[in-house]
């Protein structure tokens, strides 16, 4: 016959070893469910807040240009813009004129100076609507003969070549960009032109 007394004192460790157990497999799984939960957030995160850096991404040569991570078919087609003497020439009398227009009207030097980081998590093509969004601003590019569109993807297609000028592996080599690269080489002065315009500097010209 079954002793009681045995019959328990061997069940009772066992029961109590089982829910150690059981509470050990469940506070690994909230463990887990908890890291998982953690490292989806902080990967949607990267995606929500990554606006594209001034460096080591997809930068501006042009004044009154700013991209933002929305503008990514601009950026697109500045992979396959090619420089032109022409295209070049109309580029740079738009610089010109939006510096021009930023030096007799405040507020549109005011316009031009805001910071679109914000923006860039709000709406589609954020950097170029937000240009093509001043009047003034578009009726500067196109007295040069340059849709805004043209405008600022040429801006992009010069800074990215810049770049692949500096550290020809700071981006894929693409027919365009070599070629694009060795178009600048002969325009040096015009780069530092930009750059001067872009940080609102007095633009220093050297006469022959």
């Amino acid at each position: 016959m079954l002793n009681p007394t045995r019959f328990w004192r061997g069940i009772v460790p066992a029961m109590a070893a089982s829910a150690v157990l059981n509470a050990c497999s469940n506070s690994n799984k909230a463990t887990n469910n908890a890291a998982n939960q953690a490292s989806q957030q902080t990967a949607a995160g990267a995606l929500d807040t990554g606006a594209l850096p001034t460096t080591g991404a997809p930068g501006a040569a042009g004044p009154a240009v700013q991209v933002t991570r929305t503008d990514s078919k601009s950026v697109s087609r500045a992979t396959q813009f090619e420089l032109t003497d022409d295209n070049f020439t109309k580029f740079m009398a738009a610089a010109d004129s939006i510096v021009a227009l930023e030096g007799r009207d405040p507020s549109m030097k005011q316009y031009l100076s805001q910071n679109l980081t914000d923006a860039a998590a709000k709406d589609a093509d954020a950097g170029l609507r937000w240009l093509q969004a001043s009047a003034a601003a578009t009726k500067a590019i196109n007295s040069a003969g340059l849709p805004v569109q043209d405008y600022f993807v040429e801006s992009i297609a010069i800074a990215d070549a810049q770049r692949f000028m500096t550290n020809p592996g700071a981006a894929p080599p693409t027919p365009a960009l070599s070629k694009n690269a060795a178009f600048l080489r002969s325009h040096q002065a015009d780069l530092e032109r930009l750059q001067a315009e872009r940080e609102g500097r007095p633009v220093v010209t050297v006469k022959p």
